[in-house]
């Protein structure tokens, strides 16, 4: 009889060695699985900063009030709860949390509800009084939650390069600009911590398991944003008195190749840039593009380019003298014609570009010929990638290959291409290509991280002819009857305007591109205003003096916190809802 009993208990015996040897971690982790809850700690976003510092964009912790208990759970739907008590107590949240009693009551004593957010974006004052008034009432359901809010102190300046921050599917996406382009670099490492269930709720057992949530390292980038907020302010003053379509506006520092500003407007707050948003096929944002990569037609912008690559080939000389025709040169039907007001009279290279002679333009664009120019625009750039990572949607035009051959390419596409006309530039290139024509003829590769090497820039003018350009075009500021343009005692600048009127239509694109201090160039800014329907359209007037304010105050403040920096080889490559404001 005590056999069976026997071979029993010998295999119980065994079979409970074999769960403990073999299946303990396997039994062990089911059993948890059951009781243990993991909760992800996210991390805080990098910061993005100006090259002084200054915050472009950061995580601020704020506070959420949720409730999250089940009906059987909560203090408040207890049977037997005061009445008194529970109007009182309901009554301090309500005004600790700034939300109306009402509104709180309709969730709290709904016992169909088992998670809301009663309020959001509470500060860490708010959060300490109301956690002292929840830690009065045990079982209430009700707990804080921190969680991070983008913010952008500068509003919008800056705000397409910036960019910003949208939950998309559950999580922050970055859009646009920085937030896109280093998305993976400012997202931190997430922590996380156990809990066990504790009572019909949840309670920390710090022997589960916990791991700190790190903030990613800020990124640091080349622009400034004082300057950005003075840029702004221009593009508003142009908006405002010319109401063009769009306006767009650059600040390059012409020794480094530093992008120190960019804007345009229409633009947004990315503080509070609404809460619908509109997608294109492949999930990019519309409605927010940067209108400083949008191509337009250079104009006469385009002359020093032309002029500048004549002289250094020695295909004229400062000297020579360009017949002005009578106003109207008949090269082809329609003949080209200069704008009025530009005299007629045989004219030197300089001052083809001071009174901006489309006819002087052209016949030098001849001296130089076909292989010349399309040398000049390969050399500035025109069409190179920026290399800033950025999308742009479009680089430009350039003349196809059948446009530069036999008659065709003298009559028509050199005398065009070197007064702006049958080719277009985005903004932001022309302002590169021109901070080669001043600064010595030294072309930077565009710069946006403080941290990203300088590469050695390629050389496209000799300094001789760079500085008759900056006199030159210093003489289309200080021709006596610009009274318009800005101008100071102790502040001498150039530049260049840009006047195109669309192919059949009867709008135009004006635009200004300005440099400065003459005899020592540090900045180039480029201001573009599409379709301007003021009193206004040429280019001098439109976009000339807010071009000239940023330059002069750019300059300014650059001169207060000077950066330098250090040249590398060229090989050297780099890898590299909110509240309403």
């Amino acid at each position: 009889m005590l056999a069976p009993v026997g071979i029993i208990f010998v295999l119980t015996f065994f079979r409970l060695i074999y769960f403990q040897l073999d299946q303990g971690a396997e039994v062990e982790g089911r059993v948890l699985s059951r009781v243990m809850y993991e909760t992800e700690i996210e991390a805080p976003r990098g910061k993005i900063l100006d090259r002084h510092g200054a915050v472009l964009a950061e995580d601020r912790g704020v506070w959420a009030l949720e409730m999250d208990e089940p009906a059987k759970l909560r203090r408040h739907l207890r049977p037997g709860m005061e009445r008194e008590l529970l109007k009182r107590e309901l009554t301090l949240i309500a005004e600790a949390a700034g939300v109306p009693l009402a509104e709180l009551a309709a969730v709290v004593l709904n016992p169909k509800k088992t998670y809301a957010v009663l309020a959001d974006d509470l500060s860490s004052s708010e959060h300490r009084r109301l956690a002292a008034i929840l830690r009065t009432m045990r079982g209430s359901g009700i707990k804080m939650r921190r969680h991070w809010r983008r913010v952008y102190p500068q509003g919008r300046a800056l705000a397409h390069m910036v960019g910003l921050l949208v939950d998309h599917d559950g999580k922050r996406e970055g859009v646009l600009g920085l937030e896109a382009m280093c998305q993976d670099d400012l997202h931190g490492q997430d922590g996380s911590k156990a809990s066990l269930g504790v009572a019909g709720g949840r309670g920390i057992n710090p022997a589960l398991g916990f791991q700190a949530a790190q903030e990613a390292p800020a990124v640091e980038t080349t622009l400034d944003s004082r300057i950005g907020a003075v840029l702004l302010e221009q593009l508003d003053a142009v908006q405002l008195e010319h109401n063009p379509d769009w306006v767009a506006g650059v600040v390059v520092d012409v020794r480094t190749g530093d992008l120190l500003a960019i804007g345009g407007l229409p633009d947004f707050n990315p503080n509070w840039p609404g809460e619908n948003t509109t997608r294109d096929e492949e999930g990019h944002l519309l409605g927010l593009a940067l209108p400083a990569f949008w191509p337009i037609e250079p104009g006469s912008t385009c002359k020093p380019f032309i002029v500048g690559r004549a002289l250094q080939e020695g295909a004229i000389q400062e000297t020579d003298t360009f017949s002005n025709r009578g106003g109207t040169w008949n090269i082809r039907k329609p003949p080209i014609r200069n704008a009025s007001g530009v005299p007629d009279r045989p004219m030197t290279p300089r001052e083809v570009l001071a009174y901006s002679s489309n006819i002087g333009a052209g016949q030098i664009g001849l001296k130089l010929g076909v292989d010349g120019v399309q040398r000049a625009f390969r050399d500035f750039a025109f069409w190179e990638p920026l290399g800033l990572s950025l999308r742009e949607p479009f680089p430009g035009i350039e003349p196809a290959a059948k446009y530069w051959k036999g008659k065709q390419g003298t009559i028509w596409t050199v005398p065009s291409v070197s007064m702006g006309h049958q080719l277009q530039i985005t903004p932001a290139r022309l302002a590169y290509s021109f901070a080669a024509l001043v600064n010595g003829g030294q072309y930077f590769k565009p710069r946006l991280f403080a941290g990203q090497p300088i590469a050695a820039p390629r050389k496209v003018l000799s300094e001789s002819v760079s500085k008759f350009l900056c006199m030159a075009m210093t003489d289309v500021v200080e021709m006596p009857h610009r009274v318009w343009l800005p101008r100071s005692s102790g502040f001498r600048w150039g530049g260049k305007s840009g006047t195109t009127q669309k192919l059949h239509e009867s709008n135009y694109t004006s635009l200004f591109a300005a440099f400065g201090p003459t005899e020592n160039p540090e900045i180039v800014v480029v201001i573009v205003a599409d379709n301007p329907k003021g009193k206004e359209h040429y280019g001098s007037k439109v976009a000339g003096v807010a071009a000239g304010n940023v330059l002069r105050r750019s300059v300014e403040l650059m001169a207060r916190a000077p950066r330098s920096v250090d040249l590398v080889p060229a090989s050297t490559g780099v890898m590299f809802s909110n509240r309403k404001p």
